[in-house]
């Protein structure tokens, strides 16, 4: 379980978090490590989401007299950096992971199912970038026929639906070989730092370590990370970007209370 920050709703409602599979079965298997590592990645996006929806209601907008456009503001580009932490995620599924997985074992189309849940929630996705990208503060509303809650309800289930089952389909994995498996994890791992790029340090990886809690049933190293870079994140790319206090998380994984909320 987490450490909870406070007894104030955090981020691990309203959809909740994934049970890391080494915790209860063993580790050392490849299908095993490899389920554990995909729930580590699939909690820090439900996290980043949860966030998202115990925060953005209390976002003050146009008409309320608390209204601050840095807020709205800083809200949106959270939005837009956890919509593309997303999408980057399943991008390296689909281009490096899947194909490896179905060339080990040459057997074509045994990763379709996944691939097909991404299209459930790929457009709802790209609305939220598009509306999170080009919304002005005076603009944005959370409730309504326009509002950012209508367009994330719309794919927010399908993802989060694609996030567990997806767990299961790698614990399935049981009978290919073990030793493949983590070698897959492991370039695939390598080949995702290699996609990177500068622009990434300033919205992605801001959002990914501030929504990986390193307290998680008892703690847990992800993400795999030189020690150096979340100092270098928080100093250097991330400086003066107020989006990064609606993280659930510090630099350094510890749960911290959320910035908005009832009170």
């Amino acid at each position: 379980m987490t450490t909870k920050p406070s007894s104030a709703p955090w981020a691990d409602e309203p959809f909740h978090l994934i049970a890391t599979p080494s915790k209860t079965l063993d580790g050392s298997l490849g299908h095993v490590h490899g389920a554990s590592e995909m729930a580590h990645a699939h909690n820090a996006i439900i996290r980043g989401l949860n966030a998202i929806l115990q925060q953005a209601p209390y976002v003050p907008i146009a008409t309320d007299e608390q209204f601050n456009a840095q807020d709205v503001k800083d809200l949106l580009f959270y939005v837009q950096s956890w919509a593309k932490m997303v999408h980057h995620h399943h991008w390296v599924e689909e281009t490096f992971m899947f194909p490896e997985i179905e060339k080990f074992i040459d057997r074509p189309g045994f990763m379709d199912d996944p691939k097909h849940q991404h299209e459930l929630f790929h457009d709802g996705l790209e609305k939220l970038i598009a509306y999170s990208s080009a919304t002005k503060p005076e603009e944005y509303r959370w409730k309504g026929t326009d509002g950012m809650e209508k367009i994330i309800d719309s794919f927010s289930k399908a993802l989060t639906d694609h996030l567990y089952a997806e767990i299961d389909i790698f614990l399935g994995m049981g009978d290919i070989d073990s030793d493949g498996l983590k070698n897959i994890w492991k370039e695939v791992g390598k080949i995702a730092q290699k996609t990177g790029n500068i622009a990434m340090l300033y919205d992605i990886f801001p959002t990914l370590l501030g929504c990986a809690d390193k307290t998680y049933e008892g703690g847990t190293d992800f993400p795999p990370l030189p020690w150096m870079l979340p100092y270098v994140v928080k100093y250097w790319f991330a400086a003066g970007n107020g989006a990064w206090r609606f993280n659930p998380c510090d630099w350094w994984g510890q749960p911290k209370p959320l910035e908005f909320g009832p009170s």
